[in-house]
């Protein structure tokens, strides 16, 4: 039987539309969460995955995602799903090698989910390979920023007039590469603006979002590069904007622009994934980094195995814990009342081999009266190591 399982949903498997489908709001995950003892959910723009204990069901899951987006993860068992997350928390599974939000979103359904034990061990030992990964390994330099910004740059001279939408991390990151590759032209737009007017000053023209569409009207941009995070389109490209430019770059999740009856090429996350594979092309050492994947979800498997040993052994004290305080509890009373105290630790002595040996002796006898000569003889033999072993 399966230690650990992973329900995998990524871009590699289905474009983005069909995997926001399968998306499920947070209400839906706390009635998810409600059947499973233990559960983890992972949703980003980039991929759905639930993660399970292999002991959990994941014929429910499987049905729901059906249903909603008309397709089925991919089921991950053991190993392959302990690599599988460990190259998530890595950022090699990302779109864009080397994302720093996936982690920062690991940690956050890890919180948010139900764990058991070797969740706890899965999720924990690869948030731990993930932040240590990113320490041995400067990716910046294949980070999503940093092509986006040599995209753009290799698209536009530094004379060019450039719209950025969004405050983020990809927005703020853009802007700055932009800057410090002398391009001056810039504008940004953003609900809250104190922080880019902390960071960027007078460097870059700042307005609010609410004055965008106005703006549209009077200005002609060379380039928008759109970074926001909103649940509907907030610019509707129409006969009603004509200053449209030439390169129109969208990567919010879900689409910040929506193209309407005008022949406007925008693009968007999964137009820029074979560029940015050519932008990254010799500069990663991939081999190394598997290596290092490989070898770090091996030891993961092995803290699995040992704990699900640990937890069979510490099954096996209790019971024989609980025989023995029961007994002592006996001893005592008997001794209380008199009893020769030889006589009360001679009967507690056979009692306790009777009581801990009696399962044991049923089962050796009855393989070896249905013929099962091979199958006692090796109960036997269990035993007899058992007792042998150094330390006992």
């Amino acid at each position: 039987m399966a230690k650990i399982k992973a329900l995998v949903l990524t871009y590699k498997d289905h474009d983005l539309d069909t995997l926001a489908k399968a998306y499920l709001m947070d209400n839906e995950l706390r009635e998810l969460y409600k059947n499973y003892e233990a559960l983890i959910a992972l949703e980003t723009c980039n991929r759905v995955e639930f993660y399970l204990d292999g002991d959990e069901d994941e014929r429910p899951i499987l049905r729901i995602i059906k249903e909603r987006a008309g397709v089925e993860p991919r089921v991950l068992h053991d190993l392959e799903a302990v690599r599988h997350l460990l190259l998530v928390t890595a950022g090699l599974d990302s779109m864009f090698f080397g994302e720093r939000e996936i982690l920062s979103q690991v940690k956050r359904a890890y919180a948010a989910g139900k764990s058991s034990r070797r969740l706890r061990i899965l999720f924990e030992s690869a948030i731990r390979f993930g932040e240590q990964f990113r320490r041995r390994h400067d990716l910046s330099e294949i980070s999503f920023v940093r092509f986006l910004s040599h995209f753009i740059m290799s698209n536009a001279d530094p004379g060019r007039k450039i719209l950025v939408i969004g405050g983020g991390e990809v927005a703020r990151g853009v802007v700055r590469e932009l800057l410090r590759k002398g391009y001056s032209n810039i504008t940004m737009a953003n609900r809250s603006l104190d922080k880019l007017r902390l960071e960027f000053g007078s460097r870059v023209r700042i307005m609010n979002l609410d004055s965008l569409m106005d703006d549209l009207l009077i200005n002609r941009y060379d380039v928008w590069v759109v970074a926001i995070s909103t649940r509907q389109p907030i610019i509707r490209v129409g006969n009603n904007v004509r200053n449209i430019p030439d390169l129109v770059i969208d990567v919010s999740v879900p689409a910040a622009v929506y193209v309407d009856g005008v022949p406007v090429k925008v693009l968007r996350l999964g137009d820029l994934r074979e560029p940015y594979l050519k932008y990254v092309n010799g500069k990663v050492n991939t081999t190394e980094y598997l290596r290092e994947v490989e070898a770090e979800a091996e030891r993961i498997m092995r803290l699995i195995a040992r704990s699900d040993a640990d937890e069979v052994v510490r099954g096996i004290m209790r019971f024989v814990e609980e025989i023995l305080n029961n007994e002592i509890r006996e001893a005592i009373n008997a001794l209380n009342n008199g009893a020769d105290p030889r006589e009360v630790v001679e009967a507690m002595g056979r009692s306790l081999v009777k009581k801990l040996m009696h399962n044991y002796l049923e089962n050796v006898r009855a393989l070896a009266e249905t013929g099962d000569i091979s199958g006692a003889e090796r109960l036997r033999d269990l035993f007899t190591r058992i007792i042998k072993s150094p330390g006992t």
